[in-house]
């Protein structure tokens, strides 16, 4: 069975991007537009790996990350921020909750973001 690759994204058409994206990469996807959305998507089903924007409504991606990584189920799932953000104080406190990687959305690629999915996903193949 394929990983389940959560998109906690606002912007859709970044999100359907990514979907698209990690779809043709075989991976399973799961979509949520916010922290709320996201942290109910990851109750329903434990994501192998979460690819989270910070500057959402609702709940944002740190108070999301906060939330997963106060609840046992979902403690140790890898989670990569993909944000405009990259003021020190949000990178700060991301890389403190244990992300594996802090990604500026100006700053890289699908194909990056591909790359380092697989790198946090070594125990189990796309597709």
């Amino acid at each position: 069975m394929p990983n389940l690759v959560l998109i906690v994204e606002d912007d859709p058409a970044a999100r359907q991007l990514m979907d698209r994206f990690f779809r043709r990469e075989g991976y399973q996807t799961a979509l949520a537009a916010d922290g709320v959305e996201g942290l109910g998507r990851a109750m329903a089903r434990t994501p192998d790996l979460v690819v989270l924007d910070l500057a959402m409504p609702r709940m944002d991606g740190l108070r999301l990350l906060r939330t997963l990584r106060d609840i046992d189920t979902l403690r140790s799932v890898p989670v990569i921020v993909t944000t405009s953000r990259s003021d020190g104080e949000a990178v700060d406190e991301a890389i403190s909750l244990g992300v594996e990687q802090y990604l500026v959305k100006t700053r890289y690629t699908l194909k990056d973001l591909s790359a380092i999915v697989r790198r946090h996903l070594p125990q189990r193949r796309a597709g």
